[in-house]
């Protein structure tokens, strides 16, 4: 019997849909209100997650990559704001990939 191996490539989004989700996460950031773009970009984003099999938890390791990979991130400033905004968008993701 074969141990389940653990380094298997799993489904990953493709660079195209985590170029718009940065995108609409940073204007997300800089504007602090839910705004049409991300929601949309998290529609596609669990939508691609959703038809690769990606299970919920990969997709929200990809969501907070893209998030701690911000600009705005980067300089290590994360105060009580970001983490609220960073779980906003969590809950929009995880509704997003069980909706339908």
């Amino acid at each position: 019997m074969r141990a389940h191996d653990s380094h298997a490539a799993r489904p990953q989004l493709d660079a195209a849909t985590l170029e718009q989700l940065s995108s609409s996460l940073e204007a997300y950031l800089e504007g602090a209100s839910e705004s049409d773009a991300l929601r949309i970009a998290l529609r596609h984003v669990a939508e691609e997650a959703r038809a690769k099999h990606m299970h919920a938890e990969d997709l929200l390791i990809a969501l907070k990559d893209c998030w701690y990979g911000l600009t705005a991130m980067r300089g290590g400033t994360e105060g009580e704001e970001h983490q609220r905004l960073l779980q906003r968008a969590v809950t929009l993701c995880i509704r997003e990939y069980y909706s339908t």
